[in-house]
């Protein structure tokens, strides 16, 4: 069964809250504050060639919706 993972900008604490109270009985539905606090890379300049063969971790979408409502869903198998 699919479970979805709600993620919440660590400046939107109060909707955190509020979803914790609405969904914190449904089953197979989490809701966390974003850990991220920083990009890693502090460069602006990218390096010469990339190492990263992909980016395992890079989610485009949720990305933008974190930037713009600052929350996202993703579904996990």
């Amino acid at each position: 069964m699919e479970r979805l993972l709600f993620i919440v900008s660590q400046s939107r604490r109060e909707l955190y809250e509020s979803l914790r109270v609405v969904l914190g009985q449904e089953r197979d539905v989490e809701v966390i504050l974003d850990r991220r606090v920083v990009k890693r890379r502090r460069h602006e300049v990218p390096p010469a060639t990339e190492r990263r063969r992909y980016g395992r971790r890079a989610r485009p979408l949720e990305d933008s919706e974190m930037l713009t409502r600052g929350w996202t869903v993703v579904r996990l198998p």
